[in-house]
């Protein structure tokens, strides 16, 4: 910089006041008038001038004195002080991004902490699988306590990231704005102090922030009006702060405390399906069929398994009396009885959104009883699995497998045969509804002649009521059945049909008739049961029902809490609506049998509770005419029946290809899926679970690329960071140079643009950027 000289004031000098500009915001009220005084002469006085050299254009420098001369030395001490802070200022901000790598790595690999918040060494056990209720239920509690401690600790991590990132988002937005002041047509006077305030919300909402990079009325400079777009996006870029710093506390809390959540095991496929055995009789091994050989199914003599299955059944019947008469005098609702199957319990799952119960499969009861025993193997023989498993609060025994449902439906009316030849008959079962405010007939093919697949068997129970005759149940399988009523038969020409003769009648078109949506589900693959005193061509008690294949996933909790111990009850979880949609399953009518624990023609003894239980309602429900709401002993029969069904319906055993050992041109698709089986765990972890998470996430990800362009930054403004006193020192030392003229408004104030120097003992001085400043005539 050029050397300024300064006429040094000798003793008999007067100071010359700077003169005041109108029209600046810096004009004095009191002395708004100068004028200049000449000083008295005073003979052989001569004036010495010193030559000094500084950067400001201005004498009153601080420490100046009349005395004395103002030299520039070059502070090497306070130069060598900057450096180290800015090493120091970019160690912070690297530092910064090693947390927020860290949380990021912990949140996308979902890791697992354990059964608490505080759990050193992967070691704060709850005991899942120590059998002692008492002890895991005291054990939870103090985890719960410690879990308490560490989230409040955690919380204070959380706003110690936030405020360290307002560091550097302080540092970014100041390196950006010194960018601007060294370069070009300077910074403007709004932005001066961004660095100081975009930190408070409310600066959104500063009107001069967005428009104090547009020049003012009396800039006409080119250069000044092309920065404007730059200068915009340095507005914009701390508004942009200004919401991540505010955001940065959530973001962080986020990301740093760990939740609760359900963890699943790797899952591991060993099996495909590969089919069910609904559609053919009853067979098996002796784990299926307990008391059974391949001689005795293929005879088709079911009472081999009574020991096993019979006992069940009743059971069931017992628990439905109880039940309905539960429901009738306080009105809770009806709660389904329970089955065993090995070593869990299981009952039939009713879907809430679709008539449908879902039947566990005793098979996959089975395959689930061996995984627990594998995983109490691995606990009890693996110390890397005990803790693994007993580090959780609750452990879930998972396993996906098919389940079938059915839709059941009870009616009462007239059974009548329409017999077309010794192998094609029709039969007609009235007092069909769903709502028991309409009422159809339901019409079902029977016998070979129309499909092979079209079956039939029966048995008889034997009353135990005297006098009273012995119920004959009649299972049959019907591939498709048409409904009609008084006035209407939707189409299929079945009632005009059956008044004249039956011969003449397309019945292959009537049953192939599409039926309306409603009754479409119940059409095709049909069930029907009928319990009968007297025969056809009267009054029976009938029920028909359509099976479902589904996969859902069979769960059971294995936390020894108090209220589990004596029920361990098997769960369907993820059971899906979608196989509603297809066609029902057949379903051999020869499983209803195997249910009962009948041979085909045989007879139940009437000793059993499911038979008491039925010939004591069979009488009410001959006599009782059809109402717009069922009776107790309606709710009773249909409860029974729908055990009997999904006893039948648990029994059915199914084909599977050992996954491990498949053929590579195997491949699982939706009928054919990967049948899985994994544990859950419920245990504190970290983890991106929602919405809130991703939030996060992309807040931090925001904040470490602004950390990442503070550094690129730094190092192009190393000479140049300087203290807030700094620069409130070179602001008052500088001389306006009527850059103010004609300026009222503190919004054009905040446009004047100054370019920011350095001298060479390191301070900063203003100079205000006049190439575009109108200058007056």
């Amino acid at each position: 910089m050029n050397p300024v000289y300064h006429r040094v004031p000798s003793s008999g000098d007067h100071p010359v006041p700077y003169p005041a500009y109108q029209g600046s915001p810096y004009q004095s009220q009191e002395h708004a008038d100068f004028s200049y005084q000449a000083p008295p002469k005073k003979e052989n006085v001569r004036p010495s001038v010193q030559v000094t050299q500084h950067s400001s254009t201005s004498i009153f420098r601080p420490g100046y004195s009349e005395s004395a001369e103002i030299v520039s030395k070059p502070r090497t001490g306070n130069r060598r002080k900057r450096w180290v802070l800015h090493l120091i200022s970019h160690l912070v901000t690297t530092l910064w991004l090693a947390p927020i790598a860290w949380l990021l790595h912990v949140n996308y690999k979902r890791h697992i902490i354990g059964a608490s918040v505080w759990c050193p060494h992967e070691k704060c056990s709850a005991g899942v699988f120590d059998g002692d209720p008492n002890n895991y239920n005291q054990r939870a509690n103090q985890l719960d306590r410690d879990d308490h401690a560490a989230l409040g600790a955690l919380q204070l991590v959380a706003k110690g990231l936030e405020i360290w990132f307002m560091f550097v988002a302080t540092a970014l937005i100041y390196d950006v704005a010194m960018v601007f002041a060294r370069r070009g047509g300077g910074l403007p006077l709004g932005y001066m102090l961004t660095h100081r305030e975009f930190g408070d919300f409310r600066n959104l909402f500063n009107w001069s922030m967005w428009t104090s990079s547009i020049p003012h009325a009396n800039s006409a400079s080119a250069r000044q009006r092309s920065r404007t777009v730059m200068l915009y996006l340095f507005a914009v870029l701390a508004a942009f702060l200004t919401l991540l710093t505010n955001l940065m506390g959530p973001a962080t809390a986020v990301l740093v405390l760990p939740t609760l959540q359900w963890i699943d095991t790797p899952h591991q496929a060993d099996q495909i399906f590969d089919g069910t055995g609904a559609a053919f009789e009853p067979k098996g091994d002796g784990l299926s069929f307990p008391g059974c050989n391949n001689e005795s199914l293929t005879l088709q003599r079911y009472s081999c398994n009574a020991a096993a299955f019979a006992p069940s059944l009743d059971a069931w019947a017992t628990s439905a009396a109880a039940n309905v008469r539960q429901n009738s005098l306080f009105q809770e609702g009806i709660n389904l009885g329970v089955s065993q199957e090995g070593g869990f319990d299981f009952t039939l799952n009713v879907s809430m959104s679709e008539p449908v119960v879902w039947v566990p499969n005793r098979q996959v009861l089975h395959w689930l009883s061996l995984d627990l025993m594998k995983l109490y193997v691995n606990v009890y023989g693996d110390a890397t699995s005990k803790i693994r498993y007993n580090d959780s609060l609750t452990t879930v025994l998972q396993r996906t497998g098919p389940s079938i449902g059915v839709s059941v439906n009870y009616n009462m009316g007239n059974w009548t045969i329409y017999e077309l030849s010794k192998t094609k008959t029709v039969e007609c079962f009235g007092g069909w509804t769903v709502d028991f405010k309409n009422f159809y007939t339901k019409c079902v093919q029977s016998g070979a002649g129309w499909n092979p697949v079209n079956a039939w068997s029966n048995f008889t129970l034997a009353n135990p009521i005297p006098g009273q005759k012995n119920i004959t149940v009649i299972s049959m399988y019907s591939e498709k059945s048409v409904y009609f009523n008084d006035t209407d038969d939707f189409g299929s020409g079945i009632l005009s049909c059956l008044g004249r003769k039956l011969a003449n009648c397309d019945w292959d078109k009537i049953f192939d008739h599409e039926p309306p949506r409603g009754l479409r589900n119940t059409s095709k693959n049909v069930g029907i049961t009928v319990y009968s005193s007297q025969g056809s061509n009267h009054d029976v008690v009938w029920c028909d029902q359509v099976a479902y294949l589904g996969f859902p996933t069979y769960q059971i909790d294995l936390t020894p809490s108090s209220a589990s111990q004596g029920l361990r009850l098997v769960q369907l979880n993820n059971i899906s609506t979608a196989p509603l949609h297809h066609t029902p399953l057949h379903v051999s009518p020869r499983w209803l049998l195997a249910a009962w624990s009948v041979d085909v023609g045989g007879t139940v003894n009437g000793s059993r509770a499911m038979v008491q239980s039925l010939a004591r309602l069979m009488p009410s429900l001959l006599t009782t005419p059809a109402k717009t709401k069922a009776t107790n002993d309606q709710r009773e029969f249909k409860l029974l029946h729908t055990y009997a069904i999904g006893q039948a319906m648990s029994m059915i055993n199914y084909h599977f290809i050992n996954a491990t050992k498949a053929d590579p041109s195997v491949h699982p698709d939706a009928d054919h899926p990967y049948l899985y089986h994994f544990c859950t765990l419920h245990v504190w972890a970290f983890g991106l679970t929602g919405r809130t998470s991703r939030l996060g996430v992309a807040v931090v990800l925001a904040g470490s690329v602004c950390a990442l362009l503070r550094l690129l930054l730094g190092f192009s403004v190393v000479r140049h960071r300087h203290s807030p006193v700094e620069l409130f020192a070179a602001a008052l030392e500088h001389q306006h140079q009527h850059e103010f003229d004609g300026l009222h408004r503190e919004t054009d104030w905040a446009k004047v643009r100054y370019r920011m120097e350095m001298g060479h003992d390191g301070r900063p001085t203003f100079h205000p950027d006049r190439s575009g400043t109108r200058q007056e005539s």
